[in-house]
């Protein structure tokens, strides 16, 4: 009945958007389209830059029941509903819009877990900045083999709203090919080469950080006790729409085996899983967290990788751009990449040849993956020294902690 609603109601709220005046100093922020507690990444460090400026009113717009989004020292901001009245109305006087993903995802209505409706903005009467969420090593949107990409283009308005944005964050130039290439229809002109602002949160000075990212720095060092730290973080797996894709399966032995290389060098494993968890065959590493050896630091309990990028001595991933705050901070990295073939081929695919944009060894199987851990951890990662610095080359324009405020500079430009 509510998405009969507002189908009905949604060409009157396109009328009012568009006769709406636009406010230069209204920016509009969203939390994560399907973790409503969750206002990170990104979106997270643009708050954190403008916050205190009294000439941007910031509105936060969150889905379901009202989070703790532990906003401190803020002023002339607003956490509002999305979808209430009161919410659409000051989202309608709002000029500067910020997405993580699209408007089809971040501004959306949704009706239970599943369904939603978009709610479509006046592009054009806007600023509207799309700070994806992170550098892509895999192939996505328009550039995703022909499976995912059908499955993307099932939501019709999430490629035609690419046309309008005003601004696409890139990291690099060649990171901005990239973004332009899976973006199609956005053009190359709409790409602005800034940095992330979420790495903004890697170099930063600790005190100068979101309370939230201290607490959970905090919290990882009272597991570690001193210990080296690697961090597992694989990605989610097209399991929806491709015959063959799987999520490892480690067994008793292999943890065993696992337990026994960290012990002989006094280190410890973080496991942080993808969110996205589409498969009630996912990973099963969290059968395995004892609090000794292996602990949980999924986004429950550490919100922002940044903390985890900062602390561990090693990070094992697949195809996740979660490696590249590591790459940021020149940290050893390994993929693990069992169904590497598999994912080239029939999954989302990957941008890069893996020999020149991933940093480190890739280990196809748990044996092989034993050995790497072994020996990075043994000599500190130092053997890929060479290999970091040339993937740093292609993936940062910049290296310090003035990203956002790159992203701001662009936005006041286009307001004046």
């Amino acid at each position: 009945m509510a998405r009969f609603i507002f189908l009905l109601l949604h060409p009157l709220w396109q009328f009012i958007d568009r006769m709406t005046p636009k406010r230069a100093d209204c920016w509009a922020f969203s939390t994560h389209h399907l973790h409503t507690g969750r206002f990170i990444e990104n979106q997270r460090a643009m708050f954190e830059l403008v916050k205190r400026d009294p000439g941007i009113h910031k509105i936060v717009f969150y889905r379901g029941e009202p989070p703790d989004l532990r906003i401190e020292d803020a002023i002339r901001y607003r956490v509002l509903r999305h979808g209430t009245l009161r919410g659409l109305l000051w989202l309608a006087r709002c000029k500067v819009v910020f997405l993580t993903h699209s408007v089809s995802m971040d501004y959306s209505l949704r009706w239970g877990s599943k369904r939603f409706s978009i709610l479509k903005l006046a592009m054009r009467h806007r600023v509207v900045v799309n700070l994806w969420h992170g550098i892509p090593l895999k192939r996505l949107l328009y550039a995703a083999n022909d499976a995912a990409s059908r499955h993307t283009d099932r939501v019709k308005y999430r490629t035609r709203e690419r046309r309008e944005y005003t601004g696409l964050i890139a990291s690099s130039d060649i990171d901005s090919y990239a973004m332009a290439a899976m973006f199609y229809p956005l053009n190359y002109h709409q790409v602005w080469s800034t940095g992330l602002p979420r790495n903004d949160f890697l170099t930063q000075a600790e005190e100068r950080l979101p309370s939230y990212i201290q607490d959970s720095l905090r919290l990882i060092r009272a597991k570690r006790q001193g210990k080296k730290l690697v961090v597992y973080a694989p990605t989610y797996r097209q399991t929806a729409i491709s015959d063959g894709a799987h999520y490892y399966q480690f067994s008793a032995g292999e943890i065993e085996r696992l337990k026994s290389v960290l012990r002989s060098h006094d280190a410890v494993l973080g496991y942080r899983p993808h969110y996205f968890k589409n498969s009630a065959n996912y990973f099963n590493m969290d059968e395995y967290v004892d609090d000794v050896s292996i602990f949980d630091m999924s986004q429950d309990a550490v919100p922002e990788f940044s903390a985890l990028a900062r602390e561990c001595d090693l990070l094992v991933t697949d195809y996740s751009s979660v490696y590249i705050e590591a790459l940021y901070l020149d940290k050893p990295i390994i993929c693990f990449g069992y169904d590497i073939e598999h994912y080239k081929a029939h999954e989302d695919g990957l941008l890069y040849d893996m020999e020149l944009a991933f940093p480190g060894p890739i280990a196809q199987d748990f044996g092989t993956l034993i050995e790497h851990i072994d020996e990075a951890l043994r000599h500190d990662g130092g053997s890929a020294h060479q290999q970091r610095a040339t993937a740093r080359k292609i993936f940062f324009k910049y290296n310090d902690s003035m990203n956002s405020e790159r992203v701001r500079r662009e936005i006041v430009r286009r307001l004046r």
